[in-house]
C-alpha cells in the first residue's frame, strides 16, 4: 500500500526534484493573478471607485488581450535565450503593479489600464516558457504526470486566492491587503524561480534515430539540431483543438455558480460544499490521472476526457437534483483533470527543445483566444435560456472530440507541427 502511494504521489518528485520548485513558481503566481483578475480588482473597482461593468470588462480585456498577444512571442524567445530568465523577470518586473494599483489617485485610476497590460505581458513571460520547462526536464514517459503537478497546483491556486482574498478583504476591513498579497506571491514566484529552478539545461527525449528513451540526452537551449524520423501534424488542428478545448469550458465561467444557485437552490453554505466535493478530485486524483496517462498513451487520454467532458455537458441540463448534478459535476471534472494535462503533454512533444518554448506560446495563445471569447459567448447564450451554456459547451467539446479522435494517434513522437 505505502509503496503504491510512493509511486503515485512522491516518486516523481524525487526523480525530478526541480519539479517541486516549478510547483511552487506555479502556485505562487497563480494566486497572484488570480487574487487580481477574480477577487481584487473586480470588488475594488465596482464597490470602491464605482465604475460600470463595461470598464471592469475592459479592464479584464486589457490583460487578456496582451497577454494573447504576447504568448507566442514570449515562448519563441525563451527558446532563444533559455526559460529561467522569462520565469524570473516576468513575476518580477510586475510584483509592484498591485500596491500601485490600489494606490492611484482617483483622478489617476485610468493608469490601471497600462499597468493591466503590462501584467498580461508579465504573464505572458511566465506561463508559457513554464510549461515548455516541463518538457525541457522530464523524460516523455513521465511527463503527463509532471503536467498533472502543475495543472493540480494551477486549479486549486485559484480557489486559494478567493479564500486569501475574502479573508484579507475581511478582516483588514478593507481593499488594499488583497492587492498587497498579490504583489507579494509575484516576487515569491520570481525569486523561487531564480534560486529554484535550473539555467538552460535542458532534456531532449529522443534518440538519434527517432526512437524513445528513458535515459535522458543533455542538449543547451540554443542546440538547432532537429530529429529526423517523427511525425507532423497541422499546425491548425492543434490550434484548433486549444481553442475549442478553452472556449467549451470558459464559456462557463462566469455563469455556472449562477446557474446553481438560481436552478438548483442552493444557499451559500451548500454552495461552498459542493465546491469542495467538486475540488477534492484535483487534489487527490490529479497525479495518479497523469501516471494512467502516462501509461495509456497521452492522445488516448485526450481523447478519452474530450468525449467524456462532451456527453456530460450534453447531460448537465437534465439534471434537476443536486445529487446527479453532483455526480456529473465530478465526473466532468476528473475528465477535465485527466485530458488537460495529457494535452500539455502532446503539445509539449510537437517540436524539439530548440522549438518548444515557440510551440507552447503558439497554442497558449489560441487557448487565450478562447479565454477571451468564452465569457461574451457564455454571456448571449445565458441572456436566452440559462441551459444554453451548458449545450454550447457540448456542442464546442463534441466538435473538438470528433477532430481529437481524427487527428491523434498514439505511440509515435510528434514535432515540427507546421
Amino acid at each position: 500500500m505505502l509503496q503504491r502511494l510512493d509511486r503515485a504521489y512522491f516518486a516523481l518528485f524525487r526523480e525530478y526534484p526541480a519539479l517541486l520548485r516549478l510547483g511552487i513558481v506555479t502556485g505562487a503566481g497563480q494566486i497572484a493573478f488570480a487574487l487580481l483578475n477574480v477577487y481584487a480588482l473586480p470588488i475594488y473597482l465596482v464597490e470602491g471607485l464605482h465604475v460600470s461593468g463595461v470598464t471592469l470588462g475592459a479592464v479584464s480585456a486589457t490583460f487578456l488581450v496582451c497577454e494573447m498577444v504576447l504568448k507566442f512571442p514570449m515562448g519563441r524567445l525563451s527558446d532563444r535565450f533559455g526559460r529561467k530568465p522569462f520565469l524570473v523577470l516576468g513575476p518580477l518586473l510586475i510584483c509592484l503593479n498591485p500596491t500601485i494599483m490600489v494606490h492611484l489617485p482617483r483622478r489617476l485610476w485610468a493608469l490601471i489600464f497600462p499597468l493591466r497590460a503590462a501584467d498580461g505581458a508579465g504573464a505572458a513571460a511566465l506561463w508559457p516558457p513554464l510549461f515548455a520547462m516541463v518538457g525541457d526536464l522530464v523524460n516523455k514517459r513521465s511527463r503527463a504526470a509532471a503536467m498533472s503537478v502543475l495543472n493540480t497546483i494551477y486549479v486549486g491556486a485559484i480557489g486559494l486566492a478567493v479564500l486569501l482574498g475574502s479573508f484579507a478583504e475581511y478582516f483588514s476591513r478593507g481593499y488594499h491587503l488583497p492587492f498587497y498579497l498579490a504583489s507579494l506571491f509575484l516576487f515569491l514566484s520570481g525569486l523561487v524561480g531564480y534560486f529554484g529552478l535550473p539555467r538552460s539545461v535542458l532534456i531532449e527525449n529522443q534518440s538519434p534515430g527517432g526512437n524513445s528513451t528513458d535515459a535522458p540526452e543533455r542538449v543547451t537551449a540554443a542546440s538547432k539540431q532537429e530529429r529526423p524520423g517523427r511525425a507532423t501534424y497541422p499546425m491548425a488542428f492543434i490550434l484548433l483543438i486549444s481553442l475549442l478545448m478553452t472556449l467549451g469550458v470558459l464559456m462557463l465561467a462566469n455563469f455556472i455558480v449562477l446557474y446553481i444557485k438560481l436552478e438548483l437552490g442552493l444557499s451559500a453554505l451548500h454552495l461552498g460544499i459542493l465546491l469542495i466535493a467538486l475540488a477534492a478530485p484535483v487534489l487527490l486524483l490529479g497525479l495518479p490521472l497523469g501516471h494512467a496517462a502516462d501509461k495509456w498513451g497521452k492522445s488516448r487520454a485526450v481523447r478519452l476526457s474530450l468525449v467524456a467532458s462532451a456527453l456530460v455537458m450534453w447531460l448537465i441540463p437534465s439534471c434537476r437534483t443536486v445529487p446527479l448534478f453532483a455526480l456529473v459535476g465530478v465526473i466532468l471534472v476528473t475528465s477535465h483533470i485527466l485530458g488537460i494535462p495529457a494535452w500539455l503533454a502532446v503539445v509539449s512533444e510537437l517540436a524539439p527543445t530548440s522549438r518548444r518554448g515557440g510551440i507552447m506560446g503558439i497554442v497558449s495563445t489560441a487557448e487565450g483566444a478562447g479565454a477571451a471569447l468564452g465569457p461574451l459567448l457564455g454571456g448571449w447564450l445565458w441572456d436566452l435560456n440559462h441551459a444554453h451554456i451548458f449545450y454550447g459547451s457540448a456542442v464546442l467539446l463534441t466538435l473538438g472530440a470528433i477532430v481529437a479522435c481524427v487527428i491523434l494517434r498514439e505511440d509515435k513522437e510528434y514535432s515540427g507541427a507546421h
